[in-house]
């Protein structure tokens, strides 16, 4: 190879590095703008998220006005409730017994059946009375003409009156006795004393068995009207009384699960160790939905206003042991003391400070102050 062609191969071998050198200062340029636009749009994007209102942030007066939620103070009804637990009972339950001794004849009902006011419900066998009737029977006819014979001879003047006397105390003792013997078999008929459901049948009792007067045969409940018994606080028991309305709900039933109900009594005593007292809601069973010892819910209507001014209770603050809100024209806070009446849920009764329609700060109002500006957020 001459000089001429290495003199020329040197020049191109040149010029080829610095298109390469041209080419990477050229990327480094793309990539280093590249840099500086991201972060340019970073640094904004981080200035507006912090000069933007937000709930969350309570700012200093020196930095700008605070984010803050409003709603205005309405009127209307509130209800302070109370929810309690509660325990289904019958209205009354009658346990049975057979006022007399004797042998079971027949037994006509059984565990669950719906029974009425004077249904036979267990027979006795009547046999011995009915033979005991028979001669008392015919004592008391023959004592009774006895004393019809010398009551007619008193008057003839055949005897004297003490012996009429003697007869008839023997016909009045032996008209006794029969009537005796009359309601002994009367006894023999075990009838139900109410409407009601046969809810318990001593297992033992059986067609041939011997009673006596304090053998358990059956139990009967009046199950159309149901009481529920609930154990209440002791704070709570000087606004329940007889009369105060309450709901009823039985969780166990899929249909005709809420009642509506008042209370019917209230037990003075507290137990000594709940310091609880029982009070009875009586709720109506006509279909028998309801049984002995199902589980209920029952709300209690402990206050009740139908004219209140009405706030959120998350608006309300304690600062220094007083009830405040903040009001705002929507430029500024005000701090309003308070005094509160009945609470409900989530709303406040304001019984004085605020007025019907004053627009109360319920978000950002902690760590306010008076007259702080603010800049109202919806859609919080």
């Amino acid at each position: 190879m001459n000089l001429k062609s290495r003199i020329q191969d040197a020049r191109e071998s040149v010029q080829s590095l610095e298109e390469k050198e041209w080419w990477i200062k050229g990327r480094k340029v793309v990539v280093t703008g590249l840099l500086l636009l991201l972060i340019y749009y970073s640094a904004t994007s981080v200035a507006a998220y912090l000069s933007a209102p937000r709930l969350d942030m309570t700012m200093s007066p020196l930095a700008g006005a605070v984010a803050v939620a409003i709603v205005p103070a309405e009127r209307r009804e509130i209800v302070s409730t109370v929810t309690y637990t509660g325990t289904v009972i019958p209205k009354s339950v009658v346990k049975m017994f057979p006022r007399i001794e004797g042998w079971i004849e027949d037994i006509l009902v059984d565990v669950g059946d719906v029974v009425k006011k004077g249904q036979l419900l267990i027979k006795l066998d009547e046999r011995e009375l009915l033979t005991t009737r028979a001669e008392r029977q015919a004592h008391r006819v023959f004592t009774q003409r006895e004393y019809q014979r010398d009551a007619r001879l008193v008057k003839e003047g055949a005897i004297a009156q003490s012996e009429a006397d003697r007869s008839r105390m023997m016909f009045e003792e032996a008209r006794a006795k029969n009537q005796q013997i009359e309601t002994l078999l009367s006894y023999t008929k075990v009838t139900s004393p109410i409407d009601g459901l046969v809810t318990n049948r001593l297992k033992l009792i059986n067609p041939g068995e011997l009673v006596h007067p304090n053998t358990h045969l059956l139990d009967l409940a009046d199950t159309q009207q149901m009481r529920v018994q609930v154990k209440v606080a002791g704070k709570d028991l000087p606004h329940i009384h007889v009369g105060t309305t309450a709901t009823v709900r039985f969780p166990s039933l899929s249909v005709d699960n809420t009642i509506a109900a008042q209370v019917s009594a209230v037990f003075p005593q507290l137990n000594p160790r709940t310091r609880t007292s029982t009070i009875e809601l009586m709720v109506e069973n006509p279909k028998g939905h309801l049984r002995a010892d199902m589980f209920a819910i029952v709300d209690l209507v402990l206050k009740q206003k139908s004219d209140a001014i009405i706030i959120p209770r998350q608006a309300v603050l304690q600062i220094e042991g007083e009830s405040v809100v903040f009001t705002t024209d929507t430029v500024v806070a005000m701090k309003q003391p308070v005094v509160l009446g009945i609470s409900s849920n989530n709303m406040v009764e304001v019984v004085e400070g605020i007025k019907e329609g004053d627009m109360v700060i319920t978000k950002g109002a902690r760590g306010l102050t008076d007259f702080q500006e603010v800049a109202v957020v919806s859609g919080f």
